[in-house]
């Protein structure tokens, strides 16, 4: 996806943003039969779609479908816990959403997060027609209900020994936001001074990187706190706005062959 952005990754990276390429680093991973690499916004890419079909004729695909109400929310804690100049709360991005009939717009960045992120249907229909049998559809409710068995379907797909029986696989769903200490907003945006005399000290990125990413580490750390509440009223509010993504993922083999779907 490296490149001027195809949509808003988040609500204060508009489209047209550059990505730039990560760096991979592959020492040592010649003994394993996969590499993989997981995004948020790849399912959303045609970029990342035709880079799959011309460059990666091996790769398989796994795509993870989560309820788009639940998704929309965790895309706003998420956002609020990394990203450092936004700090818009859940009932403002809602009451903006609102304003746009909850419709996602390539030019509104403040909300494209929200309101396109969780319609995943067109997408994974998209995905599934191009690449076929390289294509696993896992809902994540069959995670939630059985992460052993979902495991060993996605290992048995990949040609990779399962999993004991005894295997115990943790939860991890670290709720936070960005620490708002003193300190730690020192850490994320020091002085422009120091800013300017590390540059003079440390004149290329990958040695600023080496000996300032681990001191400014701790002030992007997030610290606990608890996911913020809807009502009633508001959950089936959004759900109307999502009916059709909703539909979608409750009735999965109307739109996508059954072979493609893990749901044990």
């Amino acid at each position: 996806m490296a490149g001027a952005a195809e949509f808003p990754t988040s609500p204060i990276h508009p489209k047209g943003t550059t990505i730039l390429a990560p760096r991979a680093d592959l020492d040592g991973v010649g003994d394993f039969p996969w590499v993989m690499d997981k995004s948020t916004f790849h399912l959303y890419s045609d970029r990342a779609l035709q880079a799959v079909k011309e460059h990666l004729p091996d790769a398989k695909v796994v795509i993870t479908l989560r309820h788009p109400v639940d998704l929309m929310l965790s895309m706003h804690q998420e956002h609020n816990k990394r990203l450092v100049d936004y700090n818009t709360s859940l009932n403002e991005m809602l009451e903006i959403c609102r304003s746009q009939s909850f419709e996602a717009d390539v030019n509104a960045p403040d909300t494209y997060s929200f309101l396109r992120f969780p319609r995943m249907k067109e997408d994974t229909i998209r995905w599934t027609e191009a690449l076929g049998d390289r294509v696993r559809v896992v809902p994540l409710s069959s995670i939630a209900n059985d992460p052993l068995a979902t495991m060993n379907e996605i290992l048995t797909w990949l040609e990779i020994d399962t999993l004991p029986d005894d295997t115990s696989l943790p939860k991890h769903n670290e709720r936070g936001k960005l620490n708002q200490s003193v300190w730690a907003r020192f850490l994320r945006q020091p002085p422009n001074l120091l800013v300017s005399l590390a540059k003079i000290l440390l004149p290329t990125k990958g040695l600023r990187r080496a000996v300032l990413d681990p001191i400014r580490s701790p002030g992007f750390k997030p610290v606990r706190a608890e996911s913020a509440q809807i009502t009633e009223e508001v959950r089936a509010e959004l759900e109307t706005a999502f009916t059709e993504e909703i539909e979608f993922q409750e009735n999965l083999t109307k739109y996508i062959e059954s072979s493609l779907i893990i749901s044990p």
